[in-house]
């Protein structure tokens, strides 16, 4: 084996743990890192080692607190002899726990920024009357602009998240959704649900119709029909079942037949953290499941009983699955 290699492999799994840990780390981080992890196997073996060592820091802290307590007397520099190993791990461990405490412990409530700016933290959802006669349901991580004609909201951008947007058969106005490249026109009396990724996105149309505009494209989408965009092109409208597909509006997720990545990548919405699966075959694996958001939390666990899965559960809600 390469020793450069190895040592590099081993550098990169540190940097790795510790953007990880670091309360900074976000959806696109947990992507590149899980590819990381399937370039070779130099790579996944390295981070392995380090996460053993992770694991072995919380007895270790442990023990070395208890071992403060017995003295009733403030304790010199060189009173307590710690391994360097031990030490670094310790320094690394306040560090951490210092960044998700700032982190999380205000990011989970996310204040309205004005009054054209709606958001949602994770794990919240909220419904909200716009304007008259236009109701929006918003999942959690969402985040949308409304657009004003004076005083009038006219319509919204949808620039993250998902959400489902009610026009009462009386309203007079066009109230026009935009999202990525696209945008939505409806009638009164219409009901749709809209999903935007980057720069992907999704409409699913509950009642009335409803018109998804892109370049010079236009695209009918009806009752229980839905439609899929990115930057390769427009999908064909295909049938859904909505109490399915929009389950989230019951505080419910089901999935049917779908991968295990995907499933994970879907509750990483839901929860602060991120989930992580660092092997592909476990990744690969179908998933027919359905929990409550209120089980968001023990969705490692579930995995982990499902699958024979090895968990490892790192600070700021992130755990990585093997």
């Amino acid at each position: 084996m390469d020793t450069n290699r190895m040592h590099e492999s081993e550098r990169q799994a540190r940097e790795w743990l510790l953007h990880l840990t670091s309360g900074r780390a976000t959806r696109e981080d947990g992507e590149a890192f899980r590819r990381w992890c399937l370039e070779n196997e130099q790579h996944a073996a390295a981070f392995a080692r380090t996460r053993r060592m992770w694991e072995e820091l919380g007895p270790a802290v442990t023990s070395h607190r208890k071992n403060l307590g017995r003295s009733d007397r403030p304790t010199s520099r060189h009173a307590v002899r710690m391994t360097r190993r031990r030490f670094v791990l310790t320094a690394i461990s306040a560090s951490v726990a210092a960044v998700v405490v700032a982190r999380f412990g205000g990011d989970l409530l996310v204040p309205v920024a004005d009054a054209s700016t709606l958001r949602t933290a994770v794990g919240e959802q909220r419904r909200v009357e716009v304007t008259r006669g236009v109701v929006v349901e918003m999942n959690t991580s969402t985040d949308i602009a409304l657009r004003r004609s004076g005083d009038a909201v006219t319509g919204m951008r949808l620039r993250r998240g998902e959400a489902v947007v009610h026009i009462d058969p009386l309203v007079g106005q066009p109230f026009v959704v935009e999202l990525a490249d696209a945008r939505l026109s409806s009638s009164p009396g219409t009901a749709f649900a809209v999903r935007c990724d980057d720069d992907a996105g999704s409409v699913t149309c509950l009642d009335g119709r409803t018109v998804l505009s892109r370049g010079s494209a236009n695209t009918l989408v009806k009752p229980s029909q839905q439609v899929d965009f990115s930057e390769e092109g427009v999908s064909p409208a295909v049938a859904v079942n909505p109490d399915h597909a929009l389950a989230w509006r019951r505080r419910v997720l089901i999935y049917d037949n779908l991968p295990l990545s995907d499933v994970v990548a879907d509750i990483n919405r839901y929860r602060p953290g991120r989930i992580v699966i660092t092997d592909a075959a476990l990744g690969a694996r179908r998933v027919h499941a359905r929990f409550t958001l209120d089980q968001m939390a023990d969705v490692p666990t579930l995995i982990q009983d499902a699958y024979g899965a090895h968990a490892t559960h790192l600070p700021g809600g992130w755990v990585l699955l093997s």
